[in-house]
């Protein structure tokens, strides 16, 4: 069994075999590598114009060079406020809360954000054989929010949405 599928089906509720992996890129800025993320989902990924409609899908960031807490947090907060999609007193309470779970991260870190649509969002860390819940927010609005970021199609990077959700590029 890979050993991503394992870590899945030790922090959720479906088993190894129900995940599978969608699409994977890499979120460049200028001439950075930022981070390599790959899209998880149970069960073969659908979506819709309301976005992924998978009972629970997951996005794992290996980070490839070093960035803080407080860039990783902001930028969250820069394309939340650019979106336009919730309110203001919405995303400063989200990002408050995430202040409080994202870590600095490190080359070769892998960060896991876990998406159950409805109800919220689960972060983990994971190195080498160990795993941690650095923390979770149940709001199913903040789910959409975060999950956004990188599928909605107004996203920064659309390059990056479309190798997640392995689009051609149109």
């Amino acid at each position: 069994m890979p050993e991503n599928q394992v870590f899945l089906a030790s922090h959720t509720p479906y088993e190894a075999t129900a995940w599978t992996p969608s699409g994977s890129g890499i979120l460049t800025w200028s001439v950075f590598s930022i981070y390599r993320a790959t899209l998880w989902s149970v069960g073969s990924l659908t979506v819709s114009e309301q976005g992924i409609s998978n009972p629970s899908y997951a996005l794992q960031f290996e980070y490839l060079r070093n960035i803080s807490a407080d860039y990783i947090v902001e930028a969250s907060q820069r394309e939340m406020l650019r979106l336009g999609l919730h309110t203001d007193a919405n995303i400063q309470r989200w990002i408050l809360a995430m202040r409080g779970i994202i870590p600095d991260t490190s080359r070769g870190d892998l960060l896991w954000i876990v998406f159950t649509p409805g109800q919220g969002v689960r972060f983990l860390s994971q190195k080498f054989s160990q795993s941690e819940l650095l923390g979770e927010i149940a709001d199913a609005e903040f789910c959409l929010a975060l999950a956004d970021i990188w599928f909605h199609p107004d996203c920064h990077s659309a390059k990056l949405r479309r190798s997640l959700l392995q689009e051609d590029a149109a």
